[in-house]
């Protein structure tokens, strides 16, 4: 096995840090991205429940006949 020597342990320290901060950003922003999606797909969805749901729609006789 390899072993290191003479190894700037603040240096590495630090870089390990650097890397788990970019990490978690990477993370929140992967996060909000999924939540985005997620709050844009049920908009969509909540849309296409008003339209069957509004109650300014009014059908007339001859739609109510067509369908069936």
């Amino acid at each position: 096995m390899y072993k290191a020597k003479h190894v700037d342990t603040e240096k590495a320290l630090k870089y390990l840090e650097e890397l788990r901060h970019r990490y978690y950003q990477e993370c929140e922003a992967e996060k909000q991205k999924v939540a985005r999606y997620y709050s844009g797909l049920q908009k969509g969805l909540d849309i296409a429940e008003d339209i069957f749901l509004c109650s300014n729609y009014e059908s007339d006789e001859s739609e109510d006949n067509n369908n069936e």
